[in-house]
C-alpha cells in the first residue's frame, strides 16, 4: 500500500514537473512574440556572460602596447578556456571581431565592451 501511494506521488510530481516546463515554455514565447518580432540578444542565455568572461580574460592578458594583431591572436585562443560555451564564444568573436579588436585597444571595461557591440544591456 505505501510502495503504491509512494509511486502514485511520484508519478503526479512528474506530470506537475512536466506541465510547469511546458507553460513555462509557452509564456517565453509569448513574451518573444509581444516584442518587435526580434529575439534580444540579451534574452540568449549565456551569450552576456561569455562575452564579459572573455573581455576580462582578454583585458588581463594585453599589454598597453599591443599591436592589433596581438589582440586577434589572443581572441583566436580564448574560447577554447571557455568550457561548454566554446562554441558560442567563436561565433561571438568571429561575428564582431574588428570591433572587438577595437574596443580592447580602450581603457573601457568588459561590461562597457559587451554592451557597445550590443550582446549585453547598457
Amino acid at each position: 500500500m505505501l510502495r503504491r501511494i509512494i509511486l502514485i506521488t511520484l508519478l503526479i510530481s512528474s506530470v506537475c514537473a512536466l506541465h510547469w516546463e511546458m507553460h513555462k515554455d509557452d509564456s517565453i514565447g509569448n513574451e518573444f512574440e509581444e516584442s518587435s518580432g526580434e529575439i534580444e540578444t540579451e534574452q540568449l542565455p549565456g551569450k552576456c556572460w561569455a562575452c564579459k568572461w572573455v573581455m576580462k580574460k582578454l583585458k588581463k592578458q594585453i599589454s598597453n602596447g599591443a599591436t592589433p594583431d596581438d589582440i586577434k591572436n589572443k581572441l583566436g585562443v580564448v574560447c577554447d578556456e571557455i568550457g561548454f560555451l566554446k562554441s558560442m564564444c567563436r561565433k561571438l568573436v568571429n561575428q564582431y571581431m574588428d570591433t572587438l579588436v577595437e574596443e580592447l585597444s580602450t581603457t573601457d571595461d568588459a561590461r562597457t565592451i559587451c554592451a557597445n557591440i550590443g550582446v549585453c544591456k547598457k
